[in-house]
């Protein structure tokens, strides 16, 4: 796996596959640590394709302002990757500190979540011509409540909140090609019907950025202080 460090950022392998990922930001500027798979490649030839099973064991400790997590992605728009954009498709463990990315009803603005977004290139040419009122119509609660459950279905958008502490835990992501479990130490956490197209590449990162994106709020980006630790270990992908 390609190793990343940005900023005041730092990568260790203290055993075979145990990692040791490590941001120290004063907010200043953007500071990155991240193992992934798919540096600088074409997005055609990212290396994953469902059916697939992701399994590592992790831990994440300090104040996690940034984000944070482990999964599988498309990197739509990272300067890390492909050099164009591209619509996002996710299927990962994804925690975020500060900013607000609520894409489902009952998700909070910030925490550790199971998440997976699919947009269908069909699916959001169609809504293209009606985004500007979606997006103020969202701001009314009854109509939210109302339109926003249809519009993920459309756009693939599926995640739950999970509860997170700093102990080790076995995560586990079942990538099918109509479906997508999420478990951690053997038990479901979350189940989608949903499932992003491949081909995806692995990303194992954390670092002090903070976002807003989704139907409730305008987009926004900014830094913050972080110091933050995520270890992983045991990492392990299978087609089956």
């Amino acid at each position: 796996m390609k190793r990343v460090c940005q900023g005041n950022a730092s990568i260790r392998e203290i055993a075979a596959g145990h990692f040791v990922l490590t941001i120290d930001s004063d907010g200043s500027g953007y500071v990155n640590a991240q193992l992934d798979d798919y540096h600088l490649l074409p997005r055609d030839a990212y290396p994953w394709r469902a059916p697939q099973r992701m399994t590592l064991q992790a831990r994440i400790s300090g104040d996690c302002h940034g984000t944070y997590g482990f999964g599988l992605w498309n990197a739509p728009y990272s300067p890390l990757a492909s050099r164009w954009p591209a619509l996002p498709a996710t299927a990962w463990f994804f925690g975020s500190g500060n900013g607000d990315l609520r894409w489902g009803i009952e998700s909070a603005a910030t925490g550790f979540k199971a998440a997976t977004l699919a947009v269908r290139r069909l699916h959001a040419l169609l809504l293209v011509p009606f985004a500007p009122l979606l997006m103020v119509l969202m701001r009314i609660s009854y109509v939210y409540h109302k339109i926003w459950p249809v519009l993920m279905h459309l756009l693939g958008v599926s995640e739950r909140m999970l509860p997170q502490d700093e102990a080790w835990h076995h995560y586990e992501i079942e990538w099918g090609i109509d479906f997508i479990i999420w478990r951690i130490d053997g038990v479901v956490a979350h189940r989608a019907s949903c499932s992003p197209r491949g081909p995806l590449g692995l990303c194992i990162w954390v670092d002090n950025q903070w976002l807003v994106a989704g139907p409730l709020r305008w987009f926004g980006w900014g830094l913050v202080r972080s110091a933050t630790t995520l270890e992983v270990k045991d990492f392990a992908m299978m087609n089956y």
